[in-house]
C-alpha cells in the first residue's frame, strides 16, 4: 500500500501531460497553396514590377481595341467641305475667230492642264438619299502648251500658248452611303468661267482674258478612313466658251477633269 499512492500520483501526473496533445488536431493546408499548378503561377510584368516598387497597386494592362469607326451621320443643314487636285483632258481646245487665226489645241498638249480647287455640299434633306446645293471654284493652267494654227496651203503652224482658267461652278446634288464607310454623290450645274490666254507664234504674240459661261455635271464616290476624313475619285465634265479680248475671238474647252478628293464635316 505503501508503494501504491507514488505510483497513483506518477500516473495521474502523466496522464494530465499527455492529454492536451492528445487532443489536439492539425489541418493540411489547402491543395492550392502547396500543389500549385504551373499555369495558375505568372511572373509579373516589368510596369506590375514598378508599381508594387512605388507602393501602388499595378493597373491591369490592355491593348486598344481595333474598332470600326461610326457610319457617318450627315444632318440637315450641315455642310461638307471637300477639296481636290487633278488633270483635265478635254476633248476639245480651241481658239475661233477674231482677227487671228483659229488655233487647234487638240493635237497638241493644250488639253492637259494639272488643276486645284473644292468647295462644299449643302445638305438640305433626304435620309437614305440625301439631297442640296454644292459650290465649288477651281484653277487650272498650262505654260509653254504645245497647239496648231493652219497656215497657207494648209502646213500646220506651231503656236505656245500660256493659259490660265478659273471656274466657279455650282448646282444641285444628290449623295448616298452604301453601308458605312462609301459614299456616292452626283451633281450638275450652270458654270462662270474666267480664262487668260497668250500665244506666241513666229513673227508675233496675241493674248486677251474674258468671261465665259456653260455647265458642268460631275461624279465621284469616297471612302471613309478612320480620322473621319473621306478620301475618294472624282470626274467633272464641262462644256463652256470664253469671250477673249484683243480680236483673238472665242475660246472653246470641253471635256473630262479626273480628280482626287478629301472630304470633311461628317
Amino acid at each position: 500500500m505503501r508503494h501504491v499512492v507514488p505510483l497513483l500520483a506518477a500516473a495521474l501526473c502523466f496522464s494530465c501531460a499527455v492529454a492536451p496533445t492528445a487532443h489536439r488536431t492539425y489541418e493540411a493546408p489547402p491543395p492550392s497553396s502547396v500543389h500549385a499548378s504551373p499555369d495558375a503561377l505568372s511572373e509579373p510584368t516589368e510596369r506590375e514590377l514598378r508599381a508594387l516598387q512605388q507602393g501602388q497597386a499595378p493597373a491591369p494592362s490592355t491593348k486598344p481595341a481595333n474598332r470600326k469607326p461610326p457610319a457617318p451621320e450627315w444632318r440637315v443643314g450641315q455642310a461638307v467641305l471637300q477639296g481636290f487636285f487633278g488633270v483635265s483632258a478635254f476633248e476639245n481646245v480651241e481658239r475661233e475667230g477674231g482677227s487671228n487665226p483659229d488655233v487647234d489645241g487638240d493635237d497638241g498638249d493644250l488639253d492637259e492642264m494639272p488643276l486645284l480647287g473644292g468647295g462644299t455640299q449643302y445638305k438640305l434633306g433626304g435620309e437614305n438619299l440625301s439631297y442640296g446645293l454644292e459650290g465649288f471654284f477651281s484653277f487650272g493652267g498650262r505654260a509653254n502648251a504645245a497647239a496648231f494654227v493652219a497656215g497657207g496651203g494648209g502646213a500646220a503652224v506651231a503656236v505656245d500658248v500660256d493659259m490660265f482658267v478659273f471656274d466657279m461652278y455650282g448646282g444641285p446634288f444628290v449623295s448616298t452611303f452604301l453601308g458605312d464607310s462609301l459614299r456616292l454623290y452626283a451633281g450638275a450645274g450652270p458654270l462662270l468661267e474666267w480664262a487668260n490666254y497668250d500665244q506666241d507664234f513666229v513673227g508675233g504674240h496675241d493674248s486677251g482674258s474674258g468671261f465665259g459661261y456653260g455647265t458642268y455635271a460631275r461624279v465621284g464616290f469616297e471612302f471613309l478612313l478612320a480620322s473621319r476624313t473621306m478620301l475618294g475619285l472624282g470626274a467633272r465634265w464641262s462644256d463652256s466658251t470664253v469671250d477673249l479680248s484683243g480680236g483673238l475671238g472665242d475660246l472653246e474647252m470641253d471635256g473630262f477633269q479626273v480628280l482626287l478628293t478629301l472630304s470633311r464635316g461628317f
